[in-house]
């Protein structure tokens, strides 16, 4: 019965002293998650630097792109710190995480929040709710989720005028597949969309007319004119030339068109 005594006592304490570990790395992770928040209220990304370790797994809460490096996360914070002002995590409720097996805090961080902000090229403001996880190792952050509407946020401040640009192809019988096969090269739309000032592209093609379609938006009419310059004359790929082979009356085949006004969003 003695030992009994002394083995439950020793199991009780041991429980105590873990609970009580686990209340301490609780505070302490709380206050590195704290950080991770205060880089983008102040637009200190050595703060992020300091807290987050070079193993990090993000989940991060652009559409599409599911679990990100430590490298990538980083990128997305430089994004969020270059281009907005007046970021605040208002009425935070932090709690601590839970060992999803036995149901007792392990040390992990949640927190509720919502997230105010300006975009600095627009001057439009954003205001959305946000929920976040954190998970740590040695004193760094090692693992996170940013669960929001990030890319609904991103548009919701972007330009109200856009500057649209459709260029329309019209392609030759039986030869969709051969542009669109030009189009998903790196020199293609991926080199198009990663243009100084392009903003987005989209593509398709309808059958019945034989058209390809690329839809692009640009942050400013003269950009577009500059891209347009450089691929039709100075690139090196000489994409445009190719894609004229494919299409009825060649270069006639190709046109753009980019002097459009009235843009609207319903």
């Amino acid at each position: 019965m003695k030992h009994i005594l002394i083995l439950l006592t020793v199991l009780i304490v041991g429980c105590n002293a873990k609970r009580i570990s686990n209340i301490k790395n609780y505070e302490s992770n709380k206050a590195l998650a704290e950080k991770w928040i205060q880089t983008f209220e102040t637009g200190n990304l050595d703060l992020w630097k300091e807290v987050v370790s070079k193993d990090l797994l993000d989940v991060a809460p652009l559409y599409g792109m599911g679990q990100v490096n430590y490298d990538q996360s980083l990128q997305i914070a430089e994004f969020y710190v270059n281009n907005y002002i007046n970021v605040k995590f208002n009425d935070p409720v932090w709690l601590p995480g839970i060992d999803t097996a036995t149901l007792k805090p392990d040390g992990s961080v949640r927190a509720y929040g919502v997230w105010t902000g300006e975009s600095i090229s627009t001057g439009r403001t954003f205001r959305l709710n946000s929920y976040h996880n954190f998970d740590f190792e040695d004193g760094k952050i090692t693992s996170t989720g940013e669960y929001f509407d990030a890319t609904g946020m991103v548009n919701a401040v972007g330009p109200i005028q856009k500057h649209m640009v459709v260029v329309a192809l019209k392609v030759k019988k039986g030869n969709y597949e051969k542009v669109q096969e030009l189009m998903k090269l790196d020199e293609g739309l991926k080199t198009t969309r990663n243009y100084e000032g392009c903003l987005s592209v989209e593509s398709f093609y309808n059958e019945e007319s034989s058209t390809y379609f690329v839809v692009e938006n640009w942050d400013a009419p003269d950009r577009y004119e500059n891209y347009l310059n450089w691929r039709l004359n100075e690139d090196p790929s000489k994409l445009a030339e190719r894609l004229t082979t494919l299409l009825v009356n060649g270069e006639k085949g190709l046109v753009p068109y980019y002097n459009n006004k009235g843009y609207s969003y319903y």
